[in-house]
């Protein structure tokens, strides 16, 4: 019996950065009937308020969020956090550093605010879209945040294979001693050594004493592997790339706009409890 569900968000739960109806009804049900549903994204937690509200979930205990890709886990009732591993400020300038001259966009993830370097006009869109607290920064010099709580480093542009070939150039410093992953088909991502989706999941399972033999956990990009992984029953969905299905116990027929997380309650949830 799967007690505890974690599903990714862009490209999975969300259509057009909002939980469509058929999701919603979906996990309410689920929830009715026992099933603890988590968010597991990389975005912070401040980015989805009007999420967790779509979802019967905003500032209420005993319901929880995992942001960061695992590296902020936070009870949803007072924004409480749980837990927290971010990169060291000199790490990230070791990356920042690096991506001085590449033509992207970088984007520096502190509790609090995204800050944008070298922004460019659609990532501002985006940001915007998502309502999340973001700020552009025109001079490229990340000082001031020398003091600050930062959770993430990413550089963005969208073309996956240019940032496959930037992973490739990583100082090996930066390898070693950090996380790195791709999502939303636009992103690279840096988090702290040992930082991922599964990394919260077990962290979050052990906290509220459940078992993975009880989890779930779905998405749809490189950044959701270790979740899919380490879930009991990981789920890909359909738009997902096929080294990402590979992984998985299911993949779903409805994709994300259609309704996948619907299709993985009622087949895994609901239908398993009568």
């Amino acid at each position: 019996m799967y007690r505890i569900m974690f599903s990714d968000l862009d490209e999975t739960l969300l259509v057009k950065h909002h939980v469509p109806e058929f999701n919603r009804e979906a996990v309410i049900k689920a929830r009715q009937n026992g099933l603890k549903f988590v968010p597991c994204t990389g975005r912070p937690f401040n980015m989805i308020p009007e999420i967790l509200q779509e979802l019967d979930a905003y500032d209420k205990e005993g319901e929880y969020s995992l942001c960061f890709n695992g590296g902020l886990i936070v009870e949803n009732k007072g924004g409480k956090v749980l837990h927290f591993k971010g990169l060291t400020y000199s790490k990230t300038k070791e990356v920042f550093d690096f991506a001085k001259d590449l033509d992207v966009c970088v984007m520096v993830f502190t509790l609090d605010c995204c800050y944008l370097f070298h922004a460019d006009e659609g990532e501002i869109q985006r940001k915007t879209e998502q309502k999340a607290p973001f700020k552009v920064v025109d001079k490229y010099d990340m000082s001031f945040l020398e003091n600050d709580h930062i959770a993430k480093i990413l550089l963005e542009k969208n073309d996956m294979d240019y940032l496959k070939e930037i992973e490739k150039q990583l100082p090996e410093t930066v390898v070693e001693c950090c996380s790195i992953g791709f999502s939303s088909g636009r992103y690279l991502e840096i988090n702290a050594l040992g930082v991922d989706k599964g990394y919260g999941i077990r962290w979050l399972v052990d906290y509220l004493g459940y078992s993975l033999d009880e989890t779930i956990g779905i998405g749809d990009n490189y950044n959701d592997v270790e979740m899919i992984k380490t879930a009991k029953l990981g789920v890909a969905v359909a738009c997902a790339e096929d080294d990402i299905k590979a992984l998985a116990q299911y993949v779903t027929t409805l994709d994300y706009d259609q309704g996948a997380v619907k299709e993985v309650i009622e087949k895994f949830v609901l239908d398993d409890q009568g």
